[in-house]
């Protein structure tokens, strides 16, 4: 949640009632209970560590998509490919979570058989929160990497034409003790969805970040930076990124790329190796652990916290499954009563 959220009000909702609402939902829509199931999990992973743009926020829009026939609510995986250390999955216009987190399992089963694994999956969409997939390598043990294709919203540098995704991508490595380290960025300097709500806020965006209207100019109306142009991250090196990650996610597994993506055709990558294929596991995670106190030992700014990749994300999660409910903004809360009522089922109940 956002200090903006804050400054205006959040409302508590228990996780319990949060997993009710979101299965009822998604099994209104279509799912199996089981995939509902799933589908809630990643969500509410997003909502715990503080990714609030990929949680319950989006829910009506998944539900949506499902109703609207846009997604397949009862997809036939299919592996396309595979080797001893490659699965290629055919996600079948499934929801992206679901097709995620089936590749990440089959990607985890190779590896734990060959030390090392490269899956990918085509005809896939939005996977939610991108740092649960890797997550669940580093929790095996393995370091991980996932890259997915998205809908082309940014310009190249230099350009004005919207043409290549913001193709977020995801590092995960396992720890001795402590949460693993992750890195999860997009490409853009904040996520979109923190724009849109700013819109539906009919609040301002912060000029720092960089966004232009459609010609060219700053601007903190997020209705005219949506419509304008997006800028990446690091000028030239934000779309060098970005056409990496086309290749990584869309071209090599045969999916579609750039501007060629839409429903029902993202690809996404994922990459899991055990630290044993280069020697002793220990080493590794002693190593590791070593690094992680050098950069937690470092003298801070003033008024300023140095923290890991990750660590404040796992810090959210953990007081939220103490307090056992997630904070969320009046106007989301009301999203999802709306949407509970068009489904004929009981809304959130505030904690």
């Amino acid at each position: 949640m956002t200090a903006r959220d804050e400054a205006v009000g959040a409302v508590e909702i228990g996780l319990d009632d949060l997993r009710r609402l979101g299965r009822s939902a998604y099994e209104k829509a279509g799912l199996s209970s089981g995939d509902a199931e799933t589908v809630v999990e990643v969500q509410l992973a997003a909502d715990l560590r503080g990714v609030d743009t990929h949680g319950f926020q989006r829910l009506p829009w998944y539900v949506g998509h499902l109703l609207a026939g846009r997604n397949n609510p009862s997809p036939q995986w299919r592996v396309v490919r595979e080797s001893p250390v490659s699965v290629l999955l055919d996600a079948d216009n499934a929801l992206g979570q679901l097709a995620c987190v089936r590749l990440a399992e089959l990607t985890i089963a190779k590896a734990t058989g060959s030390g090392l694994a490269l899956g990918a999956s085509r005809n896939s969409n939005d996977w939610g929160c991108g740092a649960y997939y890797p997550l669940m390598a580093a929790e095996a043990g393995f370091v991980a990497f996932a890259t997915t294709t998205s809908v082309p919203t940014l310009a190249p540098f230099g350009g004005r034409t919207r043409m290549l995704g913001n193709n977020p991508m995801v590092f995960a490595v396992p720890r001795r003790s402590g949460p693993p380290l992750v890195l999860d960025m997009a490409l853009t300097p904040v996520a979109l969805g923190k724009v849109m709500r700013a819109q539906a806020e009919h609040q301002p965006i912060p000029e720092e970040w960089g966004f232009r209207d459609d010609q060219g100019r700053p601007t903190t109306d997020p209705a005219a930076a949506l419509a304008g142009i997006i800028p990446a991250i690091g000028a030239y090196k934000g779309t060098g990124l970005s056409l990496m990650m086309n290749v990584l996610a869309g071209i090599l597994p045969g999916g579609r790329h750039s501007s060629e993506v839409g429903v029902g055709h993202r690809g996404q990558l994922m990459l899991a190796v055990s630290p044993d294929l280069f020697g002793e596991r220990d080493r590794f995670l002693g190593q590791v652990e070593s690094m992680a106190a050098g950069v937690k030992g470092a003298e801070p700014l003033p008024g300023a916290v140095v923290s890991l990749p990750g660590e404040p994300e796992s810090l959210r999660a953990d007081q939220a499954r103490e307090r056992g409910s997630i904070r969320y903004p009046p106007s989301v809360v009301a999203e999802l009563a709306s949407m509970a009522a068009s489904l004929g089922i009981p809304g959130p109940d505030r904690v």
